[in-house]
Protein backbone atom coordinates (compact mmCIF):
# COMPACT_ATOMS: atom_id res chain seq x y z
CA UNK A 1 0.00 0.00 0.00
CA UNK A 2 1.16 3.53 -0.71
CA UNK A 3 0.18 4.88 2.69
CA UNK A 4 -3.24 4.64 4.35
CA UNK A 5 -5.74 6.35 2.07
CA UNK A 6 -9.40 5.39 1.86
CA UNK A 7 -8.91 2.94 -0.97
CA UNK A 8 -6.04 1.14 0.74
CA UNK A 9 -7.97 1.04 4.01
CA UNK A 10 -11.12 -0.55 2.60
CA UNK A 11 -9.63 -2.78 -0.10
CA UNK A 12 -6.37 -3.93 1.51
CA UNK A 13 -5.79 -3.05 5.15
CA UNK A 14 -9.18 -3.96 6.64
CA UNK A 15 -10.00 -7.16 4.70
CA UNK A 16 -6.49 -8.59 4.97
CA UNK A 17 -6.31 -7.84 8.68
CA UNK A 18 -9.44 -9.97 9.03
CA UNK A 19 -8.01 -12.68 6.75
CA UNK A 20 -5.18 -13.18 9.20
CA UNK A 21 -7.60 -13.65 12.09
CA UNK A 22 -10.35 -15.63 10.37
CA UNK A 23 -8.33 -17.77 7.95
CA UNK A 24 -4.86 -18.03 9.47
CA UNK A 25 -3.22 -16.34 6.49
CA UNK A 26 0.13 -14.67 7.00
CA UNK A 27 0.07 -11.13 5.58
CA UNK A 28 3.05 -8.81 5.40
CA UNK A 29 2.25 -5.17 4.63
CA UNK A 30 4.54 -2.59 3.07
CA UNK A 31 3.37 1.03 3.10
CA UNK A 32 6.47 2.64 1.63
CA UNK A 33 7.32 2.75 -2.06
CA UNK A 34 10.98 3.19 -1.09
CA UNK A 35 11.20 -0.41 0.13
CA UNK A 36 9.13 -2.11 -2.59
CA UNK A 37 12.07 -2.70 -4.93
CA UNK A 38 14.11 -4.39 -2.19
CA UNK A 39 11.49 -6.64 -0.62
CA UNK A 40 12.30 -10.34 -0.31
CA UNK A 41 9.65 -11.45 -2.78
CA UNK A 42 10.83 -15.07 -2.58
CA UNK A 43 9.12 -15.27 0.83
CA UNK A 44 5.66 -14.86 -0.64
CA UNK A 45 3.17 -17.04 -2.47
CA UNK A 46 1.45 -14.04 -4.00
CA UNK A 47 1.75 -10.25 -4.13
CA UNK A 48 -1.36 -8.05 -4.01
CA UNK A 49 -1.61 -4.31 -4.59
CA UNK A 50 -4.17 -1.68 -5.50
CA UNK A 51 -4.24 0.16 -8.85
CA UNK A 52 -0.49 0.18 -9.64
CA UNK A 53 2.98 0.11 -8.12
CA UNK A 54 3.78 3.76 -8.59
CA UNK A 55 7.12 4.94 -9.91
CA UNK A 56 8.70 1.53 -9.21
CA UNK A 57 6.14 -0.54 -11.11
CA UNK A 58 8.38 -1.22 -14.09
CA UNK A 59 11.20 -2.28 -11.78
CA UNK A 60 9.06 -4.61 -9.68
CA UNK A 61 6.95 -6.40 -12.30
CA UNK A 62 10.04 -7.89 -14.02
CA UNK A 63 11.28 -9.11 -10.61
CA UNK A 64 7.98 -10.91 -9.98
CA UNK A 65 8.04 -12.40 -13.49
CA UNK A 66 11.62 -13.64 -13.13
CA UNK A 67 10.90 -15.22 -9.75
CA UNK A 68 7.56 -16.62 -11.03
CA UNK A 69 5.63 -15.01 -8.18
CA UNK A 70 2.00 -14.32 -9.20
CA UNK A 71 0.39 -10.98 -8.46
CA UNK A 72 -3.20 -9.86 -8.05
CA UNK A 73 -4.35 -6.36 -8.82
CA UNK A 74 -7.17 -4.96 -6.69
CA UNK A 75 -9.09 -2.26 -8.52
CA UNK A 76 -11.88 -0.18 -7.02
CA UNK A 77 -12.72 2.37 -9.74
CA UNK A 78 -12.10 3.54 -13.29
CA UNK A 79 -8.62 4.66 -14.33
CA UNK A 80 -9.78 7.47 -16.63
CA UNK A 81 -11.16 10.37 -14.60
CA UNK A 82 -13.04 13.55 -15.65
CA UNK A 83 -11.18 16.83 -16.13
CA UNK A 84 -12.82 18.49 -13.12
CA UNK A 85 -11.32 15.90 -10.77
CA UNK A 86 -8.39 17.38 -8.78
CA UNK A 87 -6.24 14.37 -9.69
CA UNK A 88 -6.91 14.59 -13.45
CA UNK A 89 -3.41 15.69 -14.54
CA UNK A 90 -1.69 13.04 -12.44
CA UNK A 91 -3.99 10.29 -13.69
CA UNK A 92 -3.50 11.35 -17.31
CA UNK A 93 0.28 11.58 -17.04
CA UNK A 94 1.02 8.52 -14.92
CA UNK A 95 -1.69 6.45 -13.33
CA UNK A 96 -3.92 5.70 -16.34
CA UNK A 97 -1.28 3.80 -18.29
CA UNK A 98 0.21 2.35 -15.13
CA UNK A 99 -3.13 0.76 -14.23
CA UNK A 100 -3.63 -0.53 -17.78
CA UNK A 101 -0.26 -2.26 -17.72
CA UNK A 102 -0.82 -3.69 -14.24
CA UNK A 103 -4.19 -5.06 -15.36
CA UNK A 104 -2.77 -6.59 -18.50
CA UNK A 105 0.05 -8.45 -16.73
CA UNK A 106 -1.80 -9.43 -13.56
CA UNK A 107 -2.52 -13.09 -12.88
CA UNK A 108 -5.94 -11.95 -11.68
CA UNK A 109 -7.84 -8.74 -10.96
CA UNK A 110 -10.28 -8.24 -8.09
CA UNK A 111 -12.95 -5.55 -8.58
CA UNK A 112 -15.92 -4.16 -6.67
CA UNK A 113 -18.85 -4.36 -9.13
CA UNK A 114 -20.13 -6.03 -12.27
CA UNK A 115 -19.74 -2.74 -14.17
CA UNK A 116 -16.05 -2.50 -13.34
CA UNK A 117 -15.55 -6.19 -14.14
CA UNK A 118 -16.84 -5.61 -17.67
CA UNK A 119 -14.40 -2.74 -18.19
CA UNK A 120 -11.40 -4.67 -16.81
CA UNK A 121 -12.18 -7.66 -19.03
CA UNK A 122 -11.09 -5.51 -21.97
CA UNK A 123 -7.54 -5.98 -20.62
CA UNK A 124 -7.64 -9.20 -18.59
CA UNK A 125 -10.21 -12.00 -18.66
CA UNK A 126 -9.29 -13.34 -15.21
CA UNK A 127 -11.50 -11.05 -13.09
CA UNK A 128 -13.39 -11.67 -9.84
CA UNK A 129 -15.94 -9.46 -8.09
CA UNK A 130 -15.15 -9.01 -4.39
CA UNK A 131 -17.61 -6.39 -3.10
CA UNK A 132 -16.75 -3.57 -0.75
CA UNK A 133 -17.47 -4.27 2.89
CA UNK A 134 -17.17 -2.70 6.34
CA UNK A 135 -15.60 -4.31 9.39
CA UNK A 136 -18.23 -3.31 11.91
CA UNK A 137 -16.00 -4.32 14.82
CA UNK A 138 -13.90 -1.18 14.27
CA UNK A 139 -14.55 1.61 16.76
CA UNK A 140 -15.50 4.21 14.11
CA UNK A 141 -18.68 2.23 13.39
CA UNK A 142 -19.77 2.07 17.04
CA UNK A 143 -20.08 5.74 18.02
CA UNK A 144 -23.17 7.12 19.76
CA UNK A 145 -23.73 10.88 19.53
CA UNK A 146 -26.80 12.82 20.70
CA UNK A 147 -27.69 15.22 17.89
CA UNK A 148 -30.56 17.23 16.38
CA UNK A 149 -32.45 16.01 13.33
CA UNK A 150 -29.74 15.82 10.70
CA UNK A 151 -29.52 15.28 6.96
CA UNK A 152 -25.95 14.42 6.07
CA UNK A 153 -23.39 13.81 3.37
CA UNK A 154 -19.94 12.25 3.78
CA UNK A 155 -17.36 12.46 1.01
CA UNK A 156 -14.25 13.95 -0.48
CA UNK A 157 -13.16 16.65 -2.88
CA UNK A 158 -13.59 14.44 -5.94
CA UNK A 159 -17.38 14.69 -5.42
CA UNK A 160 -17.54 18.43 -6.15
CA UNK A 161 -19.85 18.05 -9.15
CA UNK A 162 -21.95 15.39 -7.42
CA UNK A 163 -22.70 17.55 -4.40
CA UNK A 164 -23.73 20.44 -6.65
CA UNK A 165 -26.73 18.31 -7.64
CA UNK A 166 -28.26 19.36 -4.32
CA UNK A 167 -28.15 23.07 -5.21
CA UNK A 168 -31.16 25.04 -3.90
CA UNK A 169 -32.90 21.90 -2.57
CA UNK A 170 -31.66 21.50 0.99
CA UNK A 171 -32.31 24.96 2.43
CA UNK A 172 -36.15 24.79 2.23
CA UNK A 173 -36.17 21.32 3.78
CA UNK A 174 -33.95 22.28 6.70
CA UNK A 175 -35.91 25.48 7.36
CA UNK A 176 -39.32 23.77 7.16
CA UNK A 177 -38.46 20.78 9.34
CA UNK A 178 -35.96 22.36 11.71
CA UNK A 179 -33.21 20.06 10.51
CA UNK A 180 -29.52 20.72 10.02
CA UNK A 181 -27.38 19.71 7.06
CA UNK A 182 -24.02 18.17 7.93
CA UNK A 183 -21.31 18.16 5.23
CA UNK A 184 -18.48 15.85 6.27
CA UNK A 185 -15.05 15.93 4.67
CA UNK A 186 -14.64 19.71 4.63
CA UNK A 187 -11.24 21.42 4.53
CA UNK A 188 -10.64 25.11 5.18
CA UNK A 189 -8.99 27.30 2.56
CA UNK A 190 -9.88 25.03 -0.36
CA UNK A 191 -11.96 26.89 -2.92
CA UNK A 192 -13.75 23.77 -4.16
CA UNK A 193 -15.12 23.14 -0.69
CA UNK A 194 -16.43 26.70 -0.53
CA UNK A 195 -18.11 26.13 -3.90
CA UNK A 196 -19.73 22.96 -2.57
CA UNK A 197 -20.90 24.80 0.54
CA UNK A 198 -22.44 27.61 -1.51
CA UNK A 199 -24.24 25.04 -3.66
CA UNK A 200 -26.00 23.85 -0.51
CA UNK A 201 -26.60 27.12 1.33
CA UNK A 202 -26.88 29.59 -1.53
CA UNK A 203 -24.74 31.91 0.57
CA UNK A 204 -21.04 32.87 0.68
CA UNK A 205 -18.94 31.47 3.50
CA UNK A 206 -19.23 34.52 5.76
CA UNK A 207 -23.03 34.17 5.71
CA UNK A 208 -23.12 30.48 6.67
CA UNK A 209 -26.65 29.74 8.04
CA UNK A 210 -27.19 28.08 11.39
CA UNK A 211 -28.72 24.98 9.83
CA UNK A 212 -25.50 24.21 7.93
CA UNK A 213 -22.50 22.57 9.64
CA UNK A 214 -19.31 20.85 8.54
CA UNK A 215 -16.97 18.20 9.83
CA UNK A 216 -13.33 18.24 8.79
CA UNK A 217 -12.01 15.48 6.56
CA UNK A 218 -10.12 12.89 8.57
CA UNK A 219 -8.37 9.53 8.32
CA UNK A 220 -9.96 6.47 6.74
CA UNK A 221 -10.09 4.72 10.10
CA UNK A 222 -12.05 7.58 11.71
CA UNK A 223 -14.44 9.21 9.24
CA UNK A 224 -17.10 6.51 9.70
CA UNK A 225 -17.96 8.05 13.07
CA UNK A 226 -19.50 11.03 11.28
CA UNK A 227 -22.48 8.85 10.34
CA UNK A 228 -23.35 8.68 14.05
CA UNK A 229 -24.42 12.35 13.81
CA UNK A 230 -26.72 11.76 10.83
CA UNK A 231 -30.34 10.58 10.63
CA UNK A 232 -30.85 10.57 6.85
CA UNK A 233 -27.91 10.21 4.47
CA UNK A 234 -27.64 11.57 0.94
CA UNK A 235 -25.47 10.29 -1.91
CA UNK A 236 -25.89 12.43 -5.03
CA UNK A 237 -23.98 11.14 -8.05
CA UNK A 238 -23.89 12.50 -11.59
CA UNK A 239 -24.44 10.13 -14.49
CA UNK A 240 -20.86 10.69 -15.68
CA UNK A 241 -19.19 7.70 -17.35
CA UNK A 242 -16.51 7.62 -14.65
CA UNK A 243 -19.09 7.31 -11.87
CA UNK A 244 -20.57 4.16 -13.42
CA UNK A 245 -17.50 2.27 -12.25
CA UNK A 246 -17.58 3.39 -8.64
CA UNK A 247 -18.95 1.13 -5.89
CA UNK A 248 -21.90 1.33 -3.52
CA UNK A 249 -19.67 2.15 -0.53
CA UNK A 250 -21.70 5.17 0.66
CA UNK A 251 -24.80 2.97 0.91
CA UNK A 252 -22.87 0.38 2.89
CA UNK A 253 -21.40 2.98 5.25
CA UNK A 254 -24.83 4.47 6.01
CA UNK A 255 -26.22 0.99 6.61
CA UNK A 256 -23.85 0.31 9.51
CA UNK A 257 -25.56 3.08 11.48
CA UNK A 258 -28.96 1.85 10.26
CA UNK A 259 -29.59 5.01 8.23
CA UNK A 260 -31.99 5.38 5.33
CA UNK A 261 -30.22 6.88 2.35
CA UNK A 262 -31.32 8.82 -0.72
CA UNK A 263 -29.19 8.18 -3.81
CA UNK A 264 -29.21 9.28 -7.43
CA UNK A 265 -30.81 6.60 -9.58
CA UNK A 266 -27.64 5.85 -11.54
CA UNK A 267 -25.12 3.04 -11.67
CA UNK A 268 -23.60 1.67 -9.49
CA UNK A 269 -26.26 2.57 -6.92
CA UNK A 270 -28.89 0.77 -8.98
CA UNK A 271 -27.03 -2.44 -8.12
CA UNK A 272 -29.04 -2.05 -4.89
CA UNK A 273 -32.37 -1.75 -6.66
CA UNK A 274 -33.83 -4.40 -4.31
CA UNK A 275 -32.59 -2.64 -1.18
CA UNK A 276 -35.74 -1.30 0.53
CA UNK A 277 -33.62 0.93 2.75
CA UNK A 278 -32.80 3.14 -0.21
CA UNK A 279 -34.82 5.90 -1.85
CA UNK A 280 -33.79 6.39 -5.46
CA UNK A 281 -33.91 10.01 -6.60
CA UNK A 282 -35.04 10.61 -10.17
CA UNK A 283 -34.83 13.81 -12.24
CA UNK A 284 -32.69 15.25 -9.44
CA UNK A 285 -35.73 15.95 -7.27
CA UNK A 286 -34.42 15.56 -3.71
CA UNK A 287 -37.09 17.62 -1.97
CA UNK A 288 -40.07 15.37 -2.66
CA UNK A 289 -38.59 12.13 -1.26
CA UNK A 290 -36.94 13.96 1.64
CA UNK A 291 -40.29 15.42 2.65
CA UNK A 292 -41.92 12.00 2.33
CA UNK A 293 -39.33 10.43 4.63
CA UNK A 294 -39.47 13.24 7.20
CA UNK A 295 -43.26 13.09 7.33
CA UNK A 296 -43.45 9.31 7.55
CA UNK A 297 -43.49 7.36 10.77
CA UNK A 298 -41.27 4.52 9.60
CA UNK A 299 -38.10 6.12 8.27
CA UNK A 300 -36.06 4.47 11.03
CA UNK A 301 -37.48 1.15 9.84
CA UNK A 302 -36.18 2.03 6.38
CA UNK A 303 -32.73 2.45 7.89
CA UNK A 304 -33.01 -0.98 9.46
CA UNK A 305 -33.87 -2.47 6.06
CA UNK A 306 -30.74 -0.87 4.61
CA UNK A 307 -28.71 -2.45 7.41
CA UNK A 308 -30.21 -5.89 6.86
CA UNK A 309 -29.71 -5.78 3.10
CA UNK A 310 -26.07 -4.72 3.33
CA UNK A 311 -25.35 -7.25 6.04
CA UNK A 312 -26.54 -9.94 3.65
CA UNK A 313 -24.85 -8.64 0.49
CA UNK A 314 -21.70 -6.95 1.84
CA UNK A 315 -20.57 -9.09 4.77
CA UNK A 316 -16.79 -8.94 5.21
CA UNK A 317 -16.58 -12.63 6.13
CA UNK A 318 -18.33 -13.71 2.94
CA UNK A 319 -16.24 -11.32 0.85
CA UNK A 320 -13.08 -12.73 2.39
CA UNK A 321 -14.13 -16.26 1.48
CA UNK A 322 -14.15 -15.03 -2.10
CA UNK A 323 -10.73 -13.41 -1.63
CA UNK A 324 -9.26 -16.64 -0.31
CA UNK A 325 -10.72 -18.53 -3.25
CA UNK A 326 -9.18 -16.09 -5.73
CA UNK A 327 -5.80 -16.15 -3.97
CA UNK A 328 -5.62 -19.95 -3.85
CA UNK A 329 -6.56 -20.31 -7.51
CA UNK A 330 -3.90 -17.80 -8.54
CA UNK A 331 -1.22 -19.54 -6.46
CA UNK A 332 -2.20 -22.91 -7.95
CA UNK A 333 -2.20 -21.48 -11.48
CA UNK A 334 -5.92 -21.87 -12.17
CA UNK A 335 -8.28 -19.43 -13.88
CA UNK A 336 -11.09 -17.92 -11.85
Amino acid sequence: MDGMNGVAFHRLYTPFARLQVDHGVTVDVSQSQDEWASLEYDKYDVVIFNRWLGRLQYNILPILAKKKIPFILDLDDYWVIPKHNPAYKFYKAYLKNGVKDAMSYADAVMVTTEQLKEKVEEFNSNVAIVPNTIDTTQSQWKEEVIHPLTIGWVGGLSHTEDLKLLSDQIKPICEEYGARFLMCGFHENVKEWYEMEKAITGEPRYKRPEWFQTRTGTRADKYGAYYSEIDIALAPLTAAHFNRYKSELKIIEASVYKLPILVSKVEPYTNHIDNKGITFVEKNDWQTPLKAILESENWKQQGLLNYQYCQAKHDIREANKKRIEVIKKVIDGYSL
